[in-house]
């Protein structure tokens, strides 16, 4: 089949079936806006943007139409307007979003007729309107029946309100707050009608609130563009205070057009002191002071809940008027700084834009950085601290055990060599008992036998002092009781006691100093300490002699036993001291002696020592911190 046959085909079906052309010619839901002049400003294009994006994401296309209403001199541009209209949108929209009451005013017609019950939303409603069209057209505004409220237009028809309050009396308190030596309002203005309203408020609230105030009106056309710039460079900083609202100026012939196109960035070059703001105009760029009003982000807010509720509810919404938000003071500091308003005057509950940042602001990062390092630093300290004090425990019980492990090797060798050291003297006294009870024995040797019995005892007594004063050391409890002494009296009786115990040939010497010494100190420890060392000395010397004596030092007195013994091997000096030591196994004793003595000499808090060679005999010495008294 050729392609005029189809074209044939699809024209009679077009023709025959109405429903087919209406199904192709509809187009898919879509919602009109209507701004009352253009989309150019920045307020009103980021709520065209707001407004398509957000019900693009609901699948609802979104167009828009500007009205340019300032620039329609008749009503035959209105009806041109409203023809342009029917053609471009045959098909009604799922609801109409006006910016701007004369919006909705001009497109009236549409809702008598094709637009008919299409719920229609009126954004930065003023909540007043020119009477008539003509009327707005003409700018005829000035008598007193020419405006009607915003309600009483749309009665009857399915409109809901979004009023943009003027907080007139807000924004001027805040004003005098920073500026107060304020005399005079200036504000800047055009001839449309929502000029003509605010102008109205304006002079209301100065007249009821505020009459001390002078208000200039600088509008257009009374005033070009220029003449306004250079109006603006004549007021004082300080006793002027600039409110703009808006400057819709057409460019007059010979007229600068890049002042005109730029008016809003010229306001606040010109001007000596701040400009401020009723309505939000967006004060982030620092063209404008700010003020207290409905921020654009908040009133846009508002439209998108307030249009879906629109398109939710549909039949069972009930239209109304409503407020596009909560009011609050917008001001960008350095537009205030740089119009020299001092810092101190600015408001506390004010959002600001342009703000310096604070000290934490500017530094936040290297304090976060600082504070994070700083928590792993005392992280990783108590983690080292853990660990430390987990390896002085493990030490601490490592030492503890090793201690258990030597006291029991201690004990073990305490127990080996006591049951040596008991046996030998206790053999030899029931030995030799036995033998003298027998009776068959000479008297010379029954004399010798008793000496050996009684050399025995004595060597078995000291024994068992030892192991007492072992036991004592051991628990702490080792007792000193001090009273004054006569040290060369206890010499005097040492000799006596000694003087039999020395090996044949070897002669026992007493040194003392000429004039007797007293002190105040432990007499049994002194003694027992210097007898240890007598006893000693008596064992391991089988020629020579045996001196004994002391004499007085720096803060104390010296103590000391030497004799011509066998004296002790270089290596084995360093242990005299310890407990059990013994160096000749041949030679009785327990080895605990001279370690008791070193713990007394501790406690008295003294030094003690031993200066020997072996073959050449042993000084052991000990001093004692103490006051000397000499008789």
């Amino acid at each position: 089949m050729n392609k005029t046959g189809l074209l044939f085909i699809y024209v009679i079906l077009s023709l025959c079936c109405p429903e087919l052309r209406s199904q192709q010619d509809s187009p898919k839901d879509y919602i009109l806006v209507l701004h009352s002049i253009n989309f150019k400003e920045t307020w009103t294009h980021l709520a065209y943007e707001t407004i398509r994006a957000t019900l693009a994401d609901d699948m609802i296309q979104v167009k828009g139409e500007e009205l340019q209403i300032p620039l329609i001199k008749d009503t035959m541009e209105i009806a041109r307007k409203l023809d342009y209209l029917r053609q471009q949108y045959p098909f009604p929209p799922k609801a109409v979003i006006c910016i701007g009451d004369p919006a909705w005013l001009v497109t009236r017609p549409l809702f008598d007729h094709e637009w008919k019950g299409v719920p229609s939303l009126i954004c930065y409603s003023q909540g007043m309107v020119p009477r008539n069209i003509k009327a707005m057209v003409d700018c005829n505004l000035g008598f007193r029946e020419a405006m009607i409220p915003t309600s009483e237009m749309i009665k009857g028809y399915n409109v809901t309100t979004l009023r943009q309050p003027l907080y007139v009396r807000e924004t001027i308190e805040t004003i005098r707050m920073m500026q107060p030596e304020l005399k005079k309002i200036a504000f800047i203005c055009d001839n449309r009608y929502i000029s003509f309203v605010t102008r109205q408020e304006l002079q209301n609230v100065l007249g009821k609130q505020f009459p001390n105030l002078e208000l200039d009106i600088l509008s257009w056309p009374e005033l070009s563009t220029e003449n306004l710039l250079d109006t603006l460079t004549t007021y004082n900083k300080k006793d002027v205070a600039i409110i703009y609202y808006s400057w819709y100026a057409i460019p007059q012939k010979g007229e600068n057009h890049y002042l005109t196109d730029n008016v809003q960035k010229m306001t606040s070059s010109f001007s000596n002191t701040p400009v401020y703001l009723i309505v939000d105009l967006d004060i982030k760029n620092g063209n404008f002071a700010g003020g207290h009003y409905i921020s654009i982000e908040d009133f846009n807010d508002a439209i998108i809940t307030t249009i879906r509720e629109i398109l939710t509810k549909r039949d069972t919404f009930v239209p109304c008027e409503r407020i596009g938000g909560n009011p609050q003071t917008y001001l960008n500091y350095q537009h205030l700084y740089a119009h020299g308003i001092d810092p101190s005057y600015y408001p506390k509950n004010a959002v600001y834009f342009e703000e310096p940042p604070t000290f934490l602001d500017k530094y936040k990062v290297p304090i976060i950085c600082g504070i994070v390092i700083l928590f792993l630093s005392a992280s990783i300290v108590t983690l080292r601290i853990r660990l430390l004090i987990q390896k002085r425990k493990m030490e601490k019980e490592l030492r503890e055990k090793e201690k258990i492990e030597e006291a029991n090797l201690l004990k073990t060798a305490f127990l080996a060599n006591m049951s040596h050291e008991i046996r030998t003297p206790l053999n030899a006294i029931v030995g030799f008992s036995n033998l003298i009870a027998q009776g068959e024995i000479e008297e010379e040797d029954r004399e010798e036998f008793r000496k050996i019995i009684e050399t025995n005892n004595e060597l078995l007594l000291q024994l068992i002092n030892d192991i007492l004063d072992l036991s004592k050391i051991e628990a702490g409890k080792m007792d000193f009781t001090y009273s004054d002494i006569d040290v060369s009296g206890m010499f005097n009786r040492l000799e006596q006691v000694f003087c039999d115990k020395t090996k044949p040939g070897v002669k026992l010497i007493c040194v003392l100093p000429e004039k007797g010494c007293f002190i105040h100190s432990e007499k049994n420890r002194l003694m027992q300490v210097v007898t240890n060392f007598l006893t000693n000395a008596c064992k391991f010397t089988f020629e020579g002699s045996i001196t004994m004596g002391y004499e007085e030092t720096e803060g104390g007195l010296r103590f000391y036993v030497a004799d011509t013994g066998k004296g002790i091997a270089e290596e084995n000096i360093p242990h005299v001291f310890e407990r059990f030591a013994k160096f000749d196994p041949f030679i009785q004793g327990t080895g605990l002696g001279l370690s008791i003595c070193h713990t007394i000499v501790d406690y008295l808090k003294g030094e003690i020592g031993v200066e020997s060679k072996e073959g050449a005999g042993s000084t052991f010495w000990f001093t004692i911190p103490c006051e000397v008294k000499n008789r």
